[in-house]
């Protein structure tokens, strides 16, 4: 239970960035970056590379999210030693704002590139943007959907502290579970339209 809250206590200002940005998004925000990533462009196959919901906006919005979600959950873990002693992004490095932003910035960089080969192959099979592809085959693929910007923020973390192999595919797990419960929270809140 103890590595449990370990997991979550390190990976927090991913699920705040997450929240934050799903939230920004639907303000008026930077509503000249929304152009898509992949630039309108379709692939050999006729359909979009990505898709219209991965913009520039929503790729900056991460990034911006999860830097100051890393430097204010920074000065939170300083000011309470249980935070502090139980997040692995500081056992080998000092809580400082230059360390958390930095981490911050390649949390987000991560969470959103480790999205686009998810957002490629859905589109390979007709999956429309912003539709899960646990609709399309609901338990073949929920877990992926799910995880795969995890992989790219538990790889960020195994860089800072290095990590067993058993604890990467841990936190990628526990974060898929916790991305879904929270993408059902904000489907139910209208913030997001499918999990």
């Amino acid at each position: 239970m103890n590595i449990i809250l370990t997991m979550y206590i390190t990976l927090m200002p991913v699920i705040l960035a997450g929240v934050a940005n799903m939230k920004l998004l639907k303000s008026n925000w930077l509503l000249g970056w929304t152009a898509r990533i992949d630039g309108g462009k379709t692939w050999r196959d006729g359909r979009p590379v990505f898709g219209e919901n991965k913009t520039w906006r929503g790729a900056l919005g991460m990034v911006v999210c999860s830097i100051i979600a890393m430097i204010i959950w920074g000065f939170l873990c300083r000011s309470f030693p249980y935070l502090q002693n139980h997040n692995q992004f500081y056992q080998n490095n000092d809580n400082t704002i230059v360390f958390n932003g930095f981490v911050g910035f390649w949390l987000g960089v991560a969470y959103i590139v480790f999205e686009l080969p998810n957002s490629f192959w859905k589109r390979r099979q007709d999956i429309p943007a912003g539709q899960a592809s646990e609709v399309a085959h609901p338990l073949k693929y929920m877990w992926l959907d799910q995880m795969d910007s995890l992989f790219g923020c538990a790889l960020v973390l195994a860089y800072f502290q290095p990590i067993s192999i058993w604890l990467y595919l841990a936190y990628v797990i526990l974060g898929a579970a916790t991305h879904l419960i929270i993408n059902t929270v904000l489907v139910k809140m209208g913030w997001k339209k499918s999990i």
